[in-house]
């Protein structure tokens, strides 16, 4: 039996997805995102959000993604200062296909830092670079660390994947690339990567099993993420996390569009769902469902995402 504990609302980040547009459509997508996908945050919407975010005393972050957010430049400066200038610590997610030339890479992201930026997270593997020079991750990479600018890489892979993180750092040419969860001590790191199994959803659903990653993290122990790195769509949509979960509408907080996002989240840290999830993971709720879909699974969000388009799970959560 599931103990239902209702865990504390400790929401550290707030990520904006102004754009669900992408310059490309990689394959491994869970968002499906693309050139075609057209929704995108007003402005003011976006600063609305940063002034609800400021409401909930446990948050630090604001994350600017997408989609790709470098699409809206502009909009992106705006946003940086003005969440910066309320006391959040600000990062911006990009694939960097908008750093044609270091001068190109230094420029932007000038304008960034100069508004407050913390951190750029930079996507760099096969999916991405199979669009995207490899050029253009080394000059934000190289431009970023000139700003002084913190760095995280993020590496998605699969079974036949050659840009593996340790690949990433080689090209970049930068030994103080700390790869999180290794087990080596990160210390002063020039760099923080961190490489994961893509999850076989959205469009990632399309890639054939034999490709996936599987066991690429545990499955064992709650969720940290949930209801602690939420996201909001450009609908207004409030997600639950920043992985596949997302996709669920059974899963979302609710609409920010139509209530304060301090009261949605907890709101929802008062549902079963999230109860168990805070409490026992993606391994809790699927406790509740009987036999599981597959034996196999990449990793915890991937587990998650089955569990939560199960249709046995609202039985089994009314059973609690």
């Amino acid at each position: 039996m599931v103990a239902l504990i209702e865990p504390p609302v400790e929401t550290f980040r707030v990520g904006l997805l102004i754009t669900e547009q992408c310059n490309v459509a990689c394959s491994h997508c869970w968002f499906s995102s693309g050139p075609d996908r057209m929704a995108r945050m007003d402005l003011e919407e976006a600063l609305g959000y940063i002034d609800q975010a400021r409401e909930i005393p446990t948050v630090e972050w604001i994350s600017f993604t997408g989609g790709e957010p470098f699409l809206l430049p502009e909009m992106l400066v705006r946003l940086v200062g003005y969440a910066s200038g309320r006391g959040f610590r600000t990062e911006c997610v990009t694939n960097c296909f908008w750093a044609e030339t270091m001068e190109a890479a230094e420029k932007m992201l000038r304008r960034l830092a100069d508004e407050g930026l913390d951190v750029i997270n930079i996507s760099a593997d096969d999916f991405h670079q199979r669009h995207i020079p490899f050029d253009r991750v080394r000059n934000c990479y190289t431009a970023a660390r000139r700003l002084g600018l913190k760095i995280v890489i993020m590496c998605a892979t699969a079974r036949s994947s050659r840009l593996r993180i340790g690949e990433v750092a080689k090209r970049l040419g930068d030994d103080g690339i700390r790869v999180v969860g290794d087990g080596a001590p990160v210390g002063e790191a020039a760099a923080l990567a961190v490489e994961t199994g893509f999850v076989p959803a959205g469009r990632g659903a399309g890639i054939p099993e034999e490709e996936w990653l599987v066991g690429s993290g545990s499955l064992e122990g709650p969720c940290k993420a949930v209801l602690r790195d939420v996201a909001i769509a450009p609908s207004g949509a409030v997600l639950p996390c920043c992985s596949a979960a997302g996709l669920v509408e059974a899963a979302w907080v609710g609409n920010a569009k139509r209530g304060r996002l301090r009261s949605l989240i907890e709101a929802a840290a008062r549902r079963k769902l999230f109860k168990v999830l805070s409490t026992d993971g993606p391994l809790g709720l699927q406790r509740l469902l009987g036999p599981r879909r597959r034996e196999t699974y990449v990793n915890r969000c991937h587990l998650c995402y089955e569990v939560l388009t199960d249709p046995r799970l609202r039985r089994g959560l009314s059973s609690l």
